[in-house]
């Protein structure tokens, strides 16, 4: 990333039509500021000069910026879509890298910001365009864009490598992997329409902004082709939908097209090598490969060994040593393909490794790579090198969105970026040194309120310059509408925490009723509050202390120790609404494969909650040497309700359920021995159809009065009241009161680590399963949180990679997946 030093500013931005005198004020003014805050914060100083020192190529004067984006210049062919303007970032000349994105135009706006780097004072120039919307032609759609990735084609692109063909026209706005939402659609369009979630590539030839083209990804909008666009299911992000295309569709092009290789089990063993197996194209190589019957070599950095193994590379050399700059298999393999990830490996240290028919697919040819093609043609060699280009087509990308969606593939992030810091984006991409993908996430209007969070970051930190998604609530009430999606720094574990990538949360009714205020003051303690407290996912940092987890391990937490509130002055973390969350290590356990992350998630307070309710308050024991128990179960469809039939029916019992006349077959599957259907009156009564007295009630709904329990009572007989309201604990109190031998049990469960893991272990041996009502991603969590609020769920509500499950009244959980 190019910064610039304070002085002398008008060599170091080669800006001639400011003031000299201004700039000279300004310079005052900065000065006494700098010594002031160069050791306290300086995201706090740098926020108060970046809104003022605005400069613009003309007129000669200090400006603020004009908000309404307006320009004397036509740009021909762009459409004011509703009179809406765009922020983009635009390039209009070759070369100057990350700098280049910010030459001036005639439209554009310079932000001078300054910035701390290694103690010194740094000038930062941005620059930001806004122009008007684009409008789609006739088969064309218009998207508002939530995500860009960015490829080394892009920069190549800027660098001139590929001139005179691209770019054609400047200034021109770059990348052309995107993902985002339809606001538009052309007169011929058929397959698409308003509102749907997509995954396209942009024409590199409409990148340039002129004649009416519509630009790249760099842009809050973009018009892409409606031929080479897929539908974005809702388990596949945004960023996962568009670091799929370019990098993605060249890993399964090579693999499967190219190589021949088929992505099952049945054909012959083949052994493969991966360079850079850590960038874009070679994580997504890997994984796919290992689809197939294949052994497969990696190489990579040091640092990236054991990323590149968790992606199932069954062997992994450092490139920097000299068995891994030979490029030699530590088992001493022949490959029978390579996929050439990276630049600088002559083919004589390929040609040793190869197996008799040997290919070599080199993804980043240079004029030594067509050499060497043309000569092995010549001399009809057997082991043969193949440049490849690929252009991304619709049916690669579906297959891939399908793999994804399914689970067999997966985008690692090394960095995200918001719109407003493209360049450090263009920069790192450039440098060639990150691990997976690098993408940009479009902030909305409603996420400018998490860029508070930046200015006092002692408990947030922005890891390895990541931001992440998050969905929060600022004040009570709102229900579904009082959520907020935001994008704020990854925080930070401390003592005896770990930083957890967030694969599934559940959502609960205690979530819900926290925002409604039912248990102020105690929670949220502190506004805006991230909800969703169980939680599962991929261990990413550990804080010191933490003896019994490490980085990688899979795990299941309860976050409700740490309260969820975002407090940057007091170190709150967030609740499960968010791509990253710590937990306390004393609230986690480990997950084993056979227990997958929407499962574990919805385990935690729902689970442990019937699991509580049977075994310790109601001292039922979960084998069938016992006496018989009657047991009655009402809400039995939903989150807590299902898992206590399940777990009930683990022990000598005869359990009578109620639930909705649509779940009664589901709730008999579950185990249950008598359904009632509770708007019925034998239903609403309770009464066991075989006459039955219950000996315990596990009560998961609201409404039912002790009137109508007791009568259904044992003589000893237990109400276990799991969502008690002030009329449970009056009757708790007159029970006692009155020495009565039927009773009523109000009862508030804290999930902890060891109901957590005996219920993990009784999912593992097939003996409790989880119900899944729906599955939302991130983006749709207003969506999720109204449903558990209705409460007719059958089972969970959950969000999935990220999973929200949500556990609600009706049945059983509803997942929800980023």
């Amino acid at each position: 990333m190019a910064f610039y030093r304070e002085t002398p500013l008008f060599r170091d931005f080669g800006i001639s039509h400011v003031n000299k005198n201004q700039v000279i004020n300004l310079r005052n003014q900065i000065t006494p500021k700098v010594k002031q805050n160069k050791s306290s914060d300086h995201h706090e100083f740098i926020k108060s000069v970046t809104s003022v020192t605005l400069f613009t190529h003309h007129p000669s004067s200090l400006t603020a910026k004009n908000q309404s984006g307006s320009s004397e210049n036509k740009i021909g062919g762009w459409v004011n879509m509703a009179e809406k303007l765009m922020n983009a970032v635009w390039y209009n000349s070759y070369g100057g890298g990350s700098a280049g994105l910010k030459e001036n135009h005639n439209n554009s706006v310079l932000t001078l910001c300054l910035i701390f780097e290694d103690d010194i004072l740094r000038l930062y120039l941005l620059q930001h365009v806004e122009i008007p919307v684009p409008s789609p032609t006739a088969d064309e759609i218009l998207l508002k864009v939530e995500a860009a990735s960015i490829n080394p084609i892009d920069w190549k692109f800027q660098k001139g490598m590929m001139r005179p063909f691209m770019p054609k026209k400047f200034p021109f706005i770059p990348v052309g992997d995107v993902a985002g939402e339809i606001v538009e659609v052309g007169s011929g369009v058929k397959n698409f329409k308003v509102g749907d979630k997509i995954i396209s590539t942009l024409s590199v030839m409409l990148c340039y902004v002129d004649q009416g083209v519509a630009g790249g990804g760099l842009a809050e909008y973009a018009v892409a082709k409606a031929t080479s666009t897929v539908a974005r299911p809702p388990e596949v992000s945004a960023a996962d939908g568009a670091s799929l295309v370019i990098a993605g569709g060249t890993a399964f092009h090579a693999l499967t097209v190219t190589g021949g290789i088929k992505l099952d089990k049945t054909e012959p063993q083949s052994h493969i090598l991966v360079t850079a197996a850590s960038g874009g194209v070679g994580h997504y190589a890997v994984q796919l490969a290992k689809l197939g019957n294949t052994h497969v070599t990696a190489t990579c950095g040091a640092r990236n060994m054991e990323f590149v193994k968790s992606l199932g590379a069954d062997e992994v050399l450092d490139y920097k040593t000299l068995e891994g700059s030979a490029l030699k298999s530590p088992s001493g393999q022949k490959y029978d393909l390579v996929i050439n990830c990276t630049t600088g490996i002559p083919w004589s240290t390929f040609k040793p490794n190869l197996s008799t028919n040997g290919l070599v697919i080199d993804l980043n040819p240079g004029l030594g790579s067509f050499w060497t093609y043309l000569v092995n043609k010549i001399l009809r060699s057997k082991k043969k090198l193949q440049p490849l280009f690929v252009s991304p087509n619709v049916e690669e990308i579906g297959c891939l969105v399908n793999l994804v969606k399914e689970g067999k593939l997966k985008t690692d992030f090394d960095s995200r970026y918001p719109l407003t810091m493209a360049e450090k984006a263009w920069a790192k991409s450039m440098d060639g040194h990150a691990t997976g993908k690098s993408s940009f996430i479009h902030l909305s209007s409603h996420c400018q309120k998490s860029k508070r969070l930046l200015r006092k970051p002692d408990r947030w930190m922005n890891m390895a310059g990541n931001l992440m998604k998050a969905v929060w609530y600022d004040s009570y009430g709102g229900g579904s509408d009082g959520l907020k999606h935001v994008e704020i720094p990854v925080p930070s574990p401390t003592v005896d925490e770990i930083l957890l990538k967030v694969e599934a949360a559940s959502i609960n009714p205690i979530d819900w009723k926290i925002q409604k205020g039912m248990i102020r003051p105690f929670l949220p303690k502190k506004f805006p509050f991230i909800p969703v407290g169980d939680v599962a996912g991929e261990i990413v940092e550990v804080g010191p202390g933490v003896k019994n987890f490490k980085v990688g391990d899979k795990i299941i937490s309860t976050l409700y120790s740490l309260f969820c509130h975002v407090n940057v002055n007091q170190g709150g973390t967030g609740g499960g609404f968010a791509e990253y969350a710590v937990a306390k290590a004393t609230s986690t356990v480990p997950r084993p494969p056979e227990v997958s992350a929407a499962d574990g998630a919805s385990l935690v307070i729902a689970g442990c909650t019937a699991l509580h309710a049977l075994t310790v308050t109601a001292g039922i024991n979960l084998v069938t040497t016992q006496p018989r128990t009657n047991i009655l179960v009402t809400a039995a469809s939903g989150g807590v309700g299902h898992y206590a039939v399940q777990l009930a029916k683990l022990g000598n019992t005869h359990v009578t359920a109620t639930c909705g006349a649509r779940n009664i077959e589901f709730v008999k599957n579950l185990g249950a021995d008598e359904v009632l259907d509770y708007k019925t009156p034998e239903g609403s009564a309770l009464k066991s159809p075989s006459g039955t007295k219950y000996d315990v009630v596990v009560n998961c709904t609201t409404g039912i009065p002790w009137a109508t329990f007791e009568p259904n009572l044992g003589p000893n007989g237990l109400v276990i009241d799991i969502t008690p309201g002030p009329g449970a604990f009056w009757t708790y109190a007159v029970n006692k009161i009155t020495f009565s031998k039927k009773r009523l049990q109000p009862l508030i469960v804290i999930p902890n680590a060891e109901e957590i893991g005996c219920l993990v272990n009784l999912v593992k041996e097939g003996k409790v399963k989880t119900v899944i009502d729906s599955r939302y991603p991130l983006s749709m969590a207003e969506k999720a949180w109204a449903k558990s609020i209705e409460g007719h769920a059958t089972g969970k509500i959950c969000a999935v990679r990220h999973i929200f499950i949500v556990k609600k009244k009706g049945t059983g959980s509803i997942l929800i997946i980023p």
